[in-house]
């Protein structure tokens, strides 16, 4: 089997293992080892479980989005080229759920962690 190929694979069975397990993975309190921890999110446990909730949404589409983009520059670029590609994409996937989330909690709560209804 071709090296380029197990390492195509491997991203991405990295990439949607990660992503499934903060899905089912309920952080149900505040905790310094698992979960989405920012200044926001741990305001408190209104802002802790929004936040926690999206980032695993967003993180899972992220995912998807990364696999398939993965495949297509395997079939269309290929080659070492298509590696450096996705660990770019593999990154830059992984870095966006950040901000993505950022913007949500801050359009649901305000900076003391508060609910804007």
């Amino acid at each position: 089997m071709n090296i380029i190929l197990v390492g195509h694979l491997a991203f991405m069975a990295v990439s949607l293992g990660v992503a499934i397990f903060m899905r089912f993975l309920k952080a149900d309190k505040i905790n310094p080892l698992v979960g989405y921890r920012t200044a926001l999110s741990v305001k408190n446990e209104g802002t802790w479980a929004e936040a926690n909730r999206q980032s695993a949404g967003i993180q899972l589409w992220m995912a998807i989005a990364f696999c398939v983009l993965s495949a297509g520059s395997y079939i269309f670029i290929g080659g070492l080229t298509s590696f450096y590609l996705c660990s770019f994409l593999l990154a830059l996937t992984s870095i966006l759920v950040i901000p993505i989330t950022e913007y949500n909690l801050k359009r649901k709560f305000d900076s003391n962690g508060n609910r804007r209804d």
